[in-house]
């Protein structure tokens, strides 16, 4: 027997809102886990402090944070739906978990390209109930929606090129370097460009990258040289499509070149002495650190670059 009439009020539906909101920090994220209205889990969030008499979570740029109250009471309410779960079981088998885990990541085409075919291949074999969803990187770092919980993780370059903020952790996963994908007529396969030979050609530049002057350039303006950028483009397919149709020069990831067609009069050449290379880093909420959810997706894209820093 319940001993509080407020207690009637709730049903299962509040405690698991509840739960989730301690886990994820986030009533959007919460809302979109468990497939209801934003308005929906306010509500449940509304009885819940009229039940336990207590606000539960306090909001700090963004970012649920409990209150002890709410800390005290999760072990008692995580057992009630344990001991649910339990009761639903089939002797037999366990059932599938009903709700599917979305993690959400803002990450540029390289991610795409290299890492996300190896980890919906991972998540297929490990966690089938898990999806990914992927916000294309633009050229500032989602800071806010990263401290909120509505972004589990972004991806970005390094070293130095990514502005970082106090209230965000990153880690390098990846080291990658430049080649250089050229139509002009006098270079031949596996040649190094000279500085000269860089600079005199046209380039297609892939875009973008964060920072107000992708690496190239930065590295260019160190050594007191420019280069003629014919056009910009979205993608690294496209930029290749282009040097297929005038000569032209662009410099590009080594380790997305099996990840792209490239057309036979394109020449793999190899940079200019001195060429910049680059980190692949993640980056996430130094608050959601200590979160299980987030270490699982951290997991997943470090053993993904493992794998490919084997091939």
């Amino acid at each position: 027997m319940l001993h509080s009439n407020y207690l009637k009020q709730l049903d299962l539906q509040d405690i698991v809102v509840f739960l989730n909101l301690l886990e994820l920090r986030s009533a959007k994220r919460t809302a979109e886990l468990m497939n209801v209205s934003q308005p929906t889990v306010s509500y449940c969030l509304k009885r819940l402090r009229g039940c336990f008499d207590d606000t539960l979570f306090s909001s700090s740029q963004g970012v649920l944070q409990p209150t002890t109250k709410a800390e005290k009471i999760a072990p008692y309410l995580r057992v009630v739906v344990e001991s649910v779960n339990r009761c639903a079981e089939d002797d037999s088998a366990v059932s599938p978990q009903a709700v599917r885990k979305i993690w959400r990541l803002c990450a540029p085409e390289y991610f795409e390209l290299s890492f996300l075919p190896l980890a919906l291949a991972t998540l297929s074999r490990t966690q089938s109930n898990t999806s990914l969803h992927l916000d294309r990187l633009s050229r500032d770092l989602p800071v806010d929606r990263l401290i909120s919980g509505e972004i589990d993780v972004a991806i970005g370059f390094g070293p130095g090129y990514h502005q970082m903020h106090p209230e965000l952790q990153w880690q390098a996963v990846l080291n990658d370097d430049f080649v250089c994908l050229t139509s002009t007529d006098h270079l031949a396969n596996d040649s190094a460009m000279s500085l000269d030979e860089f600079c005199a050609s046209s380039h297609v530049f892939p875009t973008p990258w964060i920072s107000e002057k992708n690496m190239v350039d930065s590295w260019l303006d160190k050594v007191g040289r420019s280069r003629n950028v014919l056009v910009r483009a979205n993608g690294y397919q496209a930029c290749v499509n282009i040097l297929a149709a005038v000569p032209a020069t662009v410099a590009l990831p080594a380790r997305l070149l099996p990840h792209l067609r490239i057309p036979e009069q394109v020449k793999i050449c190899q940079p200019p002495l001195g060429f910049p290379s680059f980190t692949l880093d993640m980056i996430w909420a130094r608050e959601r650190s200590d979160s299980k959810d987030l270490s699982s997706l951290r997991a997943l894209i470090e053993q993904v670059a493992d794998v490919l820093l084997t091939q």
